[in-house]
C-alpha cells in the first residue's frame, strides 16, 4: 500500500472536525489522504490509481462505539474479540471500548493486558477498556484505579451493575478525579428497579408485565451529579432513558 494510489469518488464527504458533510472526492497515497474536495475524479489521474465509485455513501473517519459488550474472556461462544471486531469493522466502527463485565471482570492488570494481547493478535478494530470501579463489579471495595490507568484502562464502571452506595460512589469519584479518569454510571436505583422490563405506566398495566418506576433512574442521577459536585470528577451517565433525568443533567449543566 506504500505506493499506491487511490481514488474514492462520487462520496458523501463528513468530517466532524472540521464540519464538512458535502459531496466530493478522496484522494489517498500510500497510507495518507493526498486531496479531499469535489472534481478531483475531473482533473484527471495518473494510470496506476485505482478509481473507486462510492455511489453517493457516507466516507468519513472511523466510528467509536463507546459502550461495548464483549464475552472474552469467559463466554467467547457469546461474543469474542474477533468476533466483535469484524461486526465493528463491517458496520466503519474502527475503534471499541469494552465494559469490564467479563468473567474474570476487568478489575486486575493482567486482564487489561489479556484484552490488549489478544486485540493484536486479531488486527481487526482497535480495542480500549474500561476497568471495573469495584473488584468483582459488588460496588463494596475500590479497584486499584491507578493502576489499572496507568496500564491503558480509559475509564471506570461497574458495567450493568449500578454503584448503589453512595459512599462508594463518592469515593470512587474521588479517586478517579486524582488520577483525571472518567467514571461511568448505570443510572438505576436498584430497589426501585428491581426486574421490571418496561417504564411504569399504563402499558406495562395493559400488558401485564413487570414495570421499572422513572425514579429508579432519576434519583440515582439526581444523587451523583450531587456527589460530582462535590467531588469535580469526570463523569457519564450511561444510556439516560427518562425526560426527568434529561431534565437533572440539563440543570446540572
Amino acid at each position: 500500500m506504500s505506493g499506491a494510489r487511490r481514488l474514492i469518488r462520487n462520496a458523501r464527504l463528513i468530517d466532524p472536525d472540521s464540519g464538512l458533510d458535502a459531496a466530493g472526492d478522496l484522494l489517498i497515497e500510500g497510507d495518507k489522504i493526498a486531496a479531499i474536495g469535489p472534481g478531483l475524479a475531473d482533473a484527471g489521474f495518473a494510470e496506476n490509481t485505482e478509481i473507486i465509485d462510492a455511489g453517493g455513501l457516507c466516507l468519513a473517519p472511523g466510528l467509536v462505539d463507546m459502550r461495548v459488550q464483549l464475552r472474552e474472556p469467559g463466554a467467547e461462544h457469546m461474543e469474542s474479540i474477533e468476533s466483535a471486531g469484524h461486526a465493528a469493522a463491517a458496520g466503519g466502527v474502527t475503534t471499541m471500548v469494552a465494559l469490564p463485565n467479563t468473567e474474570p471482570p476487568v478489575d486486575d492488570v493482567s486482564v487489561v493486558e489479556f484484552l490488549a494481547r489478544r486485540a493484536r493478535e486479531a488486527k481487526l478494530a482497535k480495542l480500549h477498556t474500561y476497568a471495573a470501579a469495584t473488584k468483582g463489579l459488588k460496588g463494596r471495595e475500590l479497584t486499584e484505579m491507578g493502576l489499572l490507568a496507568a496500564n491503558g484502562a480509559l475509564g471506570f464502571t461497574d458495567g450493568v451493575q449500578p454503584i448503589a452506595d453512595a459512599l462508594v460512589m463518592r469515593r470512587v469519584l474521588a479517586y478517579a478525579r486524582s488520577f483525571d479518569q472518567l467514571v461511568i454510571q448505570h443510572p438505576e436505583e436498584p430497589s426501585l428497579g428491581g426486574a421490571g422490563e418496561v417504564t411504569e405506566g399504563e402499558i406495562a398495566t395493559r400488558l401485564g408485565l413487570p414495570a421499572v418506576t422513572p425514579m429508579a433512574e432519576i434519583i440515582m442521577i439526581e444523587r451523583d451529579l450531587r456527589l460530582v459536585e462535590i467531588t469535580g470528577a469526570r463523569f457519564h451517565i450511561a444510556h439516560v432513558s427518562t425526560a426527568g433525568g434529561i431534565d437533572a443533567i440539563r440543570r446540572a449543566k
